[in-house]
């Protein structure tokens, strides 16, 4: 398996599960206080009421998703779309987790017909577990947003997608990561404008409170950015996203997808990377795949 697309899946798994213990607190005094150092275990979620029932290690309903993803991928040797959906579907029916607006609207649609398009949703969730796609070498643009699309849809969940999409084509092709966010960044008015305004380094919390913290993608997507273009460490880089606080998993995932495909999983403490509660059953995916 190529370490890169590896790197990728791991750490943004790594970057969710990191964020389970302050996911969703906006306050971020209040997760400054908890969280004020580098980041370097899995904490169980004791700041917030979203998560109820679940352990230190454990994912959000992001992590989740992506985790869900990736078996599917792995159960039907490659990925497919009505497959996926019902996969998806068993998955987050079986399994507890926290239910957000796109999934519960993307559950009742797809109870009621065949579409393979979901929630009118514009949040970052369906881009953030999207990792799982880059396992495969070959996988096209037009898979890429339609697993976006069982979720998520609108011009900004397409507008950063995309981005995303030839972001990481060209880091697994060997491009430094930064190079390649800032090579891909006029792709659209949107990802343009956002570079015109990344914070400096030691403003990135105190613009999150500006930027809105909220699981939009137009909030949450110029906090990435930030992160990415000022930390190119995983922990530093993933204990100032959770600093920034509110929906920060989601865009963990993106980060650590993202750094992952870079650098894969070098200076990471063996504690993240075998300690989350799904360590195991993807080790034994990723060997059969």
């Amino acid at each position: 398996m190529d370490k890169k697309r590896l790197g990728a899946v791991y750490l943004s798994l790594i970057g969710d599960a990191i964020s389970l213990g302050s996911h969703w607190v906006y306050d971020t005094d209040k997760v400054k206080k908890h969280f004020p150092d580098t980041v370097n275990e899995y904490t169980s979620p004791e700041l917030s009421k979203f998560h109820e029932g679940k352990e230190a290690g454990d994912f959000t309903h992001y992590g989740d998703q992506a985790f869900a993803l990736l078996k599917s991928i792995y159960e039907n040797e490659g990925f497919d779309l009505k497959k996926y959906r019902e996969d998806w579907m068993k998955y987050i029916q079986e399994n507890e987790m926290f239910m957000d607006h796109s999934m519960k609207d993307a559950l009742k649609k797809f109870k009621d017909s065949d579409t393979l398009v979901g929630s009118e949703n514009v949040e970052l969730g369906g881009l953030a577990r999207s990792a799982p796609m880059f396992l495969d070498p070959s996988v096209e643009l037009e898979d890429f947003l339609a697993q976006i699309y069982l979720t998520h849809n609108g011009e900004v969940v397409d507008q950063t997608s995309e981005y995303i999409y030839h972001v990481m084509q060209d880091i697994l092709a060997g491009k430094d990561y930064k190079k390649a966010l800032h090579d891909n960044k006029d792709l659209n008015d949107y990802v343009s404008g956002l570079f015109e305004n990344i914070s400096a380094k030691d403003e990135v919390v105190e613009m999150a409170d500006e930027r809105g913290q909220g699981c939009p993608t137009e909030q949450g997507f110029p906090i990435v950015l930030d992160v990415l273009m000022n930390y190119s460490d995983p922990l530093e880089a993933f204990s100032v996203n959770i600093r920034a606080a509110g929906d920060n998993a989601a865009r963990a995932m993106i980060i650590g997808m993202i750094l992952g495909a870079d650098k894969g999983l070098k200076n990471l403490p063996d504690n993240l990377i075998d300690g989350f509660n799904k360590a195991k059953d993807l080790k034994e995916i990723i060997i059969k795949l």
